[in-house]
């Protein structure tokens, strides 16, 4: 696997090619997600995990791609609801 430095927006992201088409992001070190490349279209996906990823949004470039998952919503909000539905029941 193949691993590149990428710059978008003045920040620095650490691409690693998984498998053709699909690249994982890192920034820093911290996991931002997947980018799958469909066609011409680069699909940012948000999540640890890819077969539950969900779409950030698309982009004709992989940089802007990138920059989509640096902006997406951190599951936190997710995980803090579970802990309050656990401590309901």
């Amino acid at each position: 696997m193949s691993t590149m430095q990428l710059i978008s927006n003045g920040q620095n992201y650490s691409v690693e090619r998984q498998a053709a088409g699909l690249y994982r992001v890192l920034s820093g070190d911290r996991f931002l997600g997947f980018v799958e490349r469909a066609g011409s279209v680069y699909v940012a996906l948000s999540g640890s995990r890819y077969d539950r990823a969900v779409e950030a949004g698309q982009a004709l470039s992989l940089a802007a791609a990138v920059a989509l998952l640096r902006s997406a919503q951190p599951e936190r909000p997710v995980r803090s609801l579970t802990r309050a539905l656990r401590s309901v029941a």
